[in-house]
C-alpha cells in the first residue's frame, strides 16, 4: 500500500523534489504533461514541478503582433482559414490557434480628383471608383486594383459610350429589329405579316435575343470629366491615317500616304477640321501619270450618323476625294489638265466627296489645290518645253523692254516738265500765301492793339465814373448832412422862438400887435446924426446902396 501524507506532510515534498516556474503578464507557461498533453498558461502564473505529472515546464515569452493604422494582420489558423484584421490592433501568437501572423503593410492605391479605380473582386464583379478614392487589396476579396486616369473633355470633344443592360432593365422592352433598333412588323399566327404594315428600310428579320446582352449607346459631349461605369465601355475608332514618327496623324502632311488602322483613338472631335491628301497614280487621256496634292476642310455636325454609316470616316474621306480627282483627270490630256488646275479647287468637281461626308454626318467646306507631281521624264520633258517657252518670252520681254524703255524715258521727261511747272506754280502759290498770311497777321495784331486800346480806355473811363460817382455820392451825402443840419436848427429857432411867444404871452405881451410891428416894412437906409448939445450942420450924400447902416 501507498502510504497517505497530509497536506503539511506533502508541501515540504514538493519543495525538495520540485522547482517554481513563474511567468508574468507578457509571458507564458508551456506545460508538458508525462501523458502527453503541452497545456499553455498565461502568466501571470507561478506553477510548481512535479516530476510524477511533469515531463518539462518552461516559461516562454508572448510572440505580440502589432499593426498602425497603415498596416493590417494576416493570421493563418491551424484550421487553414485565413483572416486579415486592419489596423491598428495587436494579435498574440497562440500556438494552439494560430499558424502565422504577420504584419503587413496592404497596397494601397489612391485616386485624386481626376482618377478612378477599377475594382475586380473574386467573385468576378467589377466596380468604378470615382475618386477622391482609397482601397487597400484584400487579397481574398480583390483579384486586382488599378488606377486609371478620367477622361477630360474640352468644349469641343466627345466620347461615343456603350452600356450593358441589366437583365431587369430590358426585360419588360419590346424586341428590336436588327441594326434599325425599330419594332417588327406584326405578324398573323401563320407567319405571314400584315399587309398594311411598313415595311422596315433594311429587314425584316427579328433579332435574336437568345443569350445576347442588350446595349446602349450615348455620346458624351464636353467640356466634362468622365468616367465610365462598370457595365460601360467606350467606343475606340481605327482610321486611316499618316504615320510620322512613330505617331498617327489625322491630318498628315504634304506628300503623305494614308495607312488603314494608322489611327486608334477614343475621344473624337466636333470641330472643323483638315487633311492633307496625294492622289497617286492620277492618269490623263494621253496617259500620263500624275500625283496631285490637295487639302480638304470638313467639320463634322452627327457623330451618330458617323457611326450608322461608316467604321473608317478617313478612309472614306480618301476614297472619295481619289475618285473626284481621277474622274477629273480622265477627261483632259496633261497640258489641259496644266490649265484647269484650278476647278480642283471648286467644291462642285467633288460630287463624290460631297455626297459621302453628307452620308456620314459632316459636311465639306472648301477644297484646296496644292500642286502635282509627275514622272523624271514627263517632268523633265515638260521642264525643257517650259524652258523654251520661257527663252521666247524672255526674249520677247527684253524687246518690248526696250521699248517700254524708250517710252517710259519720253513719259519720264513729260512728266518731269510736267512736274517743274508745277512745283513752280506751287513756289509761287506758296510765296503769296506766305505774304497773305503776313498781311493776315499784321491785320489781326493791329486789331488786337486797337481792342487793347479800346479796352484799356473803356476800362479808365469805367474808372472815371466810378470815382465821379462816388465823388457825387459824398456830395449828395454832405448836402443831405448839411440839409439835415439845417433843418434841425430851424426847428430849434421854431422852438426858441415858439418858447419866446409863449414867455412874453405869460408877461401879458399883446402878441398881436409885437407881431404886426414886427412885419412893418424896414426902412432901406438908418442915418443916425449924433451932435450933442450944439445943432448939427449936415451936409452928407449917402449911396444908394441897400442895406448898408452909418453912425
Amino acid at each position: 500500500c501507498v502510504p497517505t501524507l497530509s497536506h503539511s506532510e506533502h508541501m515540504p515534498c514538493l519543495r525538495m523534489f520540485g522547482t517554481f516556474h513563474r511567468a508574468d503578464q507578457h509571458s507564458y507557461l508551456a506545460i508538458k504533461h508525462l501523458d502527453g498533453r503541452i497545456e499553455h498558461i498565461d502568466g501571470p502564473m507561478q506553477v510548481c514541478f512535479n516530476p510524477w505529472k511533469h515531463e518539462s515546464i518552461t516559461m516562454q515569452r508572448h510572440q505580440l503582433f502589432v499593426a498602425t493604422e497603415r498596416q493590417c494582420a494576416d493570421i493563418v489558423y491551424l484550421t487553414g482559414r485565413f483572416e486579415r484584421i486592419e489596423g491598428p490592433c495587436s494579435v498574440t501568437l497562440d500556438p494552439f490557434v494560430h499558424s502565422t501572423i504577420e504584419v503587413k503593410t496592404p497596397r494601397r492605391h489612391v485616386a485624386s480628383q481626376s482618377q478612378y479605380l477599377i475594382v475586380q473582386h473574386k467573385d468576378g464583379r467589377v466596380d468604378h471608383l470615382r475618386g477622391p478614392q482609397e482601397v487597400c487589396f484584400h487579397p481574398l476579396k480583390h483579384e486586382k486594383i488599378e488606377t486609371h486616369e478620367s477622361i477630360k473633355l474640352a468644349a469641343n470633344e466627345a466620347v461615343v459610350v456603350y452600356r450593358r443592360l441589366e437583365k431587369e432593365a430590358h426585360k419588360e422592352a419590346p424586341t428590336l429589329t436588327a441594326k434599325l433598333e425599330v419594332l417588327p412588323a406584326t405578324g398573323t399566327p401563320d407567319g405571314k405579316g400584315v399587309s398594311g404594315a411598313a415595311i422596315p428600310l433594311l429587314t425584316t428579320e427579328v433579332a435574336g435575343q437568345e443569350g445576347a446582352t442588350h446595349v446602349e449607346r450615348r455620346v458624351v459631349h464636353g467640356p466634362a470629366v468622365f468616367m465610365p461605369d462598370h457595365n460601360e465601355w467606350l467606343h475606340t475608332f481605327s482610321w486611316h491615317g499618316s504615320i510620322k514618327d512613330g505617331k498617327g496623324s489625322k491630318t498628315g502632311y504634304a506628300g503623305d500616304t494614308k495607312v488603314p488602322h494608322a489611327l486608334s483613338f477614343q475621344t473624337i472631335r466636333v470641330m472643323p477640321d483638315q487633311m492633307y491628301l496625294s492622289v497617286r497614280d492620277v492618269r490623263t487621256t494621253d496617259d500620263a501619270a500624275l500625283t496631285v496634292h490637295i487639302m480638304m476642310f470638313y467639320t463634322m455636325h452627327s457623330i451618330e450618323t458617323m457611326l450608322d454609316s461608316t467604321n473608317d470616316m478617313i478612309g472614306d474621306f480618301v476614297s472619295s476625294a481619289t475618285a473626284d480627282v481621277m474622274t477629273f483627270a480622265s477627261q483632259l490630256t496633261y497640258e489641259n489638265f496644266l490649265q484647269q488646275t484650278n476647278k480642283l479647287s471648286e467644291i462642285e468637281n467633288f460630287p463624290i466627296l460631297a455626297s459621302r461626308m453628307k452620308q456620314t454626318g459632316n459636311e465639306l467646306l472648301k477644297v484646296v489645290y496644292r500642286g502635282y507631281g509627275a514622272s523624271s521624264q514627263l517632268q523633265e520633258m515638260h521642264d525643257q518645253a517650259i524652258s523654251r517657252r520661257t527663252k521666247l518670252r524672255l526674249e520677247a520681254d527684253a524687246a518690248r523692254e526696250q521699248e517700254e524703255k524708250r517710252s517710259m524715258e519720253l513719259r519720264c521727261r513729260q512728266e518731269r516738265s510736267k512736274q517743274e511747272h508745277e512745283l513752280e506754280e506751287e513756289a509761287a502759290k506758296h510765296k503769296l500765301g506766305v505774304a497773305a498770311l503776313q498781311k493776315e497777321q499784321e491785320r489781326r495784331l493791329k486789331d488786337e492793339e486797337h481792342a487793347q486800346a479800346m479796352r484799356y480806355a473803356q476800362e479808365e473811363a469805367q474808372m472815371q465814373i466810378e470815382a465821379e460817382r462816388a465823388r457825387h455820392n459824398e456830395e449828395l451825402r454832405r448836402q443831405k448832412e448839411s440839409a439835415e443840419l439845417d433843418a434841425s436848427r430851424m426847428s430849434q429857432a421854431l422852438s426858441a422862438e415858439q418858447a419866446k411867444y409863449t414867455a412874453l404871452k405869460e408877461l401879458g405881451v399883446d402878441l398881436t400887435q409885437y407881431l404886426c410891428a414886427l412885419a412893418v416894412a424896414k426902412p432901406d437906409q438908418h442915418l443916425k446924426i449924433d451932435t450933442g448939445a450944439s445943432p448939427p450942420t449936415v451936409h452928407l450924400e449917402l449911396p444908394q446902396t441897400r442895406g448898408s447902416t452909418a453912425k
